[in-house]
């Protein structure tokens, strides 16, 4: 009995001894997986239940939120340009307003409007839309979705157009997204205003590859 005891005396300081180790050894695993993904930049960093709702949920929720304002940073890329600068959105109901300014503060585009007619600034000039998908893509030399862009800053499919989705752990989250000929991919979430809303969004279409990093998000009071 005793000669047990000391064994089991053993065990223990075997374990005690080997748990440091492991904690040690874990620990800077985690350390490195997070150098890792700072220096590369391409860890999705989920953060799918700090506002408690599953994606269903979270979508009509942000749908019944006729008003908001986002800000943030955008990269362009169509393989020939690049362009990075910072943007404002502002959406009420029917009506947006987008202000894109480049690295050193100055605006470099305006758009503002119902989304049946949108009025452009830029450059000093300005145009009046009638119809504003193919105009404003003419414009910009490559195509707007501006019907859905909404939808998409928020995470979820435009409703007015057929989608492929696909969803995180326990539907949580929109994880990717083709949709009118986009793809979408939603690299990571925050939480504002007691909501998750798309932290980093990459779109490609085509050659084009588009980067949104939401900075601040919203309702309208």
């Amino acid at each position: 009995m005793r000669r047990a005891g000391l064994q089991v005396s053993a065990s223990q300081r075997q374990r005690r001894d080997n748990g440091p180790r492991r904690r040690h050894g874990t620990a800077t695993a985690l350390a490195s997986a997070g150098l890792i993904c700072s220096l590369l930049g391409g860890c999705a960093l989920f953060r799918v239940a700090e506002d408690g709702l599953g994606y269903e949920e979270r979508r009509t929720r942000l749908v019944a939120t006729p008003g908001w304002r986002m800000s943030g940073r955008i990269a362009v890329n169509n393989g020939a340009q690049a362009f990075q600068g910072r943007f404002r959105w502002r959406q009420d109901d029917d009506e947006v307003e987008l202000s894109v300014s480049n690295p050193l503060g100055m605006n470099v585009l305006h758009v503002s409007g119902p989304l049946e007619k949108l009025t452009v600034r830029s450059g000093g000039k300005t145009w009046e839309l009638a119809d504003p998908e193919p105009e404003l893509s003419a414009l910009l030399g490559w195509w707007v979705p501006v019907k859905s862009l909404h939808a998409w800053l928020l995470g979820y499919p435009d409703p007015d157009y057929s989608s492929e989705q696909r969803l995180g752990p326990a539907r949580a989250v929109l994880l990717s997204l083709q949709q009118r000929s986009w793809s979408l991919t939603y690299e990571s979430y925050r939480l504002h205003h007691d909501l998750l809303v798309p932290r980093r969004i990459d779109l490609a279409h085509g050659a084009l590859e588009l980067r949104v990093i939401v900075d601040g998000w919203q309702p309208s009071s």
